[in-house]
């Protein structure tokens, strides 16, 4: 029980994090491309509460529909649903309201029935006729809801009334809501495939939506750099300096065949001296092939020892450890560690590189496939290098989780935003010709089921192996 209570506490505010990190790149981008933004939520629905925000101006005219009241019953505060078009300047007009409280009589299913009717899941009604919707006064013409809903250009948003006036209402239609299931978020658009909604992101040029679509996985590309530039900056107390001792040299190996002995002490690798003892294995296999001279100290005087590290291994066959090391706090200012940052990011790039490449066959690979794991599995690895190092074991499993995910959602896979890059890219190539968007909305559609049943596989994997005590980190 402690075990999974330190995952689900250590893995759940790391999600969060990069999810927040990940869709504040589409939001940023969209806000500054002029996109309307519905919602920015954290976890998925159902909500647990939200905060309205923004300012938006919808006209409302004679053509209005408003239904359960009239126009004269909105009052600032109010929570309403609408649905706008779009004037030749830009502007939104409001063609169709729904005022909080009970159905009116005759509505046959109450709020929800007119919640479904406004997301278009129901079948048509009559809304806009009788007493089942009231058109704006002074409306020679009511005007049915069906034809409203079936109208290209509408704009589905819902938001909390601010001002109301002759003619206008201004909405506070952006909502920044927490929602009870907390493993993602999102940012609500309209018209992501689809170009009729007003101010939607379809409507906007190829390059621009590119923008917003990749803009999530180049924010959790950066996580890495500042995380770890953050890391650099805070005064941490290091072990430095101190010497290799040779404690161990295998049988037949080139060290003991240069001449190399347990005992020995390194003073010099190739005429230079080793202030970092912890690189002198990358300085062996650097070398690898070629004869170098190592100076050690052996009972009270120091000798030349030439060895040559295997062609093959880039080792000479010893063990060694680092003895009389000093301990001092360490931080760096912040351009140093900016650059630092970079360096340790791209260092990580290239050890994930070397692991795909592994798993194939490649230098230091078993030629074995990834260890696929879902959210369970990712939560144990969490919960368990975070017992063991910390906030420093923490922040190291959020660089390379949220490398991954840069990676992993710019693949063209469907969904994904790199497959709705993928039908952008498409579009370009046919001089600015869509795919139809029921086209689009079903390959994302089907890439969504499959995606859910892998997780699902993966996470019964997961489970089996929990129940077996077998670590991912064994």
């Amino acid at each position: 029980m402690e075990t999974w209570l330190i995952a689900l506490v250590s893995f759940i505010p790391m999600l969060l994090l990069l999810v927040v990190i990940h869709e504040l790149g589409h939001f940023w981008t969209a806000k500054a491309f002029g996109i309307k933004v519905l919602e920015f939520g954290v976890g998925f629905p159902p909500r647990a509460f939200g905060i309205y925000t923004g300012r938006s101006e919808l006209l409302v005219d004679g053509d209005t529909v408003c239904f359960n009241g009239t126009l004269s019953a909105i009052l600032p505060g109010q929570v309403i649903r609408v649905l706008s078009g779009e004037t030749a300047d830009g502007r939104l007009v409001a063609r169709y309201i729904e005022l909080p409280g009970a159905s009116p009589a005759g509505d046959g299913g109450g709020r929800m029935a007119g919640l479904g009717r406004l997301a278009g899941i129901f079948g048509k009604g009559n809304e806009g006729k009788g007493d089942g919707g009231n058109a704006a006064a002074g409306s020679p013409h009511p005007q049915r809801l069906d034809d409203v809903r079936g109208s290209e250009l509408l704009l589905r948003h819902e938001g909390r009334v601010r001002e109301t006036g002759a003619g206008r209402i201004v909405l506070s239609d952006m909502i920044y809501s927490v929602n009870w299931l907390p493993l993602g978020g999102f940012v609500r658009m309209p018209g992501e495939n689809d170009p009729r909604a007003p101010h939607s992101l379809a409507r906007r040029k190829p390059w621009q939506r590119a923008v917003v679509l990749a803009a999530g996985s180049a924010m959790n590309a950066l996580f890495p750099v500042v995380a770890f530039t953050i890391m650099f900056m805070v005064p941490t107390t290091q072990a430095t300096g101190g010497e290799v001792l040779i404690t161990e040299v295998g049988a037949g190996s080139p060290a003991e065949q240069g001449g190399l002995q347990a005992g020995d002490r390194v003073v010099l690798f190739a005429g230079e001296p080793v202030p970092d003892p912890q690189a002198l294995p990358g300085r062996v296999r650097a070398s690898a092939g070629a004869e170098q001279v190592w100076t050690v100290a052996r009972d009270g005087r120091q000798l030349a020892v030439p060895v040559t590290a295997g062609a093959d291994s880039g080792t000479v066959g010893i063990r060694y450890e680092i003895v009389n090391r000093l301990e001092e706090k360490v931080s760096y200012p912040p351009w140093t560690a900016a650059r630092m940052g970079v360096i340790q990011t791209w260092d990580t790039l290239i050890l994930l590189r070397d692991e795909v490449r592994g798993w194939f066959g490649g230098p230091g690979g078993s030629g074995r496939g990834p260890e696929l794991s879902g959210p369970i599995g990712i939560a144990q690895v969490t919960g368990e290098v975070t017992r063991q190092n910390g906030l420093q074991g923490w922040t190291l499993i959020a660089i390379l989780l949220s490398i991954n995910l840069a990676i992993l959602n710019i693949l063209p896979i469907p969904m994904l935003d790199g497959g709705r890059l993928l039908f952008v890219g498409i579009e370009w190539l046919r001089g600015g010709k869509r795919i139809p968007p029921e086209k689009e909305g079903l390959t994302h559609l089907i890439g969504f089921v499959a995606l859910m049943a892998l997780i699902i596989a993966v996470s019964a994997n997961d489970i089996i192996r929990l129940i077996r005590g077998i670590s991912l980190l064994e």
